[in-house]
């Protein structure tokens, strides 16, 4: 089991948004790297960090959920595509929960909120003047904290909420 874990906890990432202006890689369960295509932070405003990075994150996190059950499917040897359906009403709470679960990141500057609900609906807040403040490297490392903090929010509250359905 511990070589399964110690693969999951590995799994790298890659994704871009669909126009390729910013990339991210996710390693292991929380570092994230941000780039950007040459020059076009610097023409830029919040609202376009906003609206790339929420559907970057999705296209990431779907990216992370496919390469983990590859890594469970090579550990079973069988395919495994995702959770089985649940069939305990308490396995039916706990997903029911899960999926209405919000969690929050930010930066340490608090310039980059995110936040997700059922690690589907991403939104991203980037403060006013943001993009003219920070170079496009604090910025990367800025919106990389926010997303650790939210990762590790997600993290704490599934624990809390399987304590609380499976005591």
């Amino acid at each position: 089991m511990s070589d399964l874990r110690d693969q999951i906890q590995s799994i790298r990432v890659r994704a871009s948004s669909p126009d390729g202006a910013i990339s991210a890689e996710l390693a292991g369960r929380t570092q994230i790297a941000l780039s950007f295509a040459r020059g076009w932070y610097d023409r830029c405003d919040e609202g376009d960090l906003e609206r790339k990075l929420g559907a970057l994150a999705t296209l990431l996190w779907t990216a992370r959920m496919r390469r983990y059950w590859e890594v469970r499917s090579q550990d079973a040897g069988e395919r495994i595509t995702g959770e089985p359906k649940p069939i305990s009403p308490r396995a039916v709470a706990y997903r029911e929960a899960r999926a209405a679960l919000v969690a929050h990141g930010r930066s340490a500057d608090g310039r980059v909120t995110v936040s997700v609900e059922g690690m589907r609906q991403w939104t991203v807040r980037v403060q006013r003047g943001t993009a003219r403040a920070l170079d496009e490297h604090e910025f990367a490392a800025a919106a990389g904290q926010a997303a650790a903090e939210l990762i590790q929010d997600q993290y704490r509250k599934i624990a809390a909420l399987k304590l609380k359905i499976y005591g």
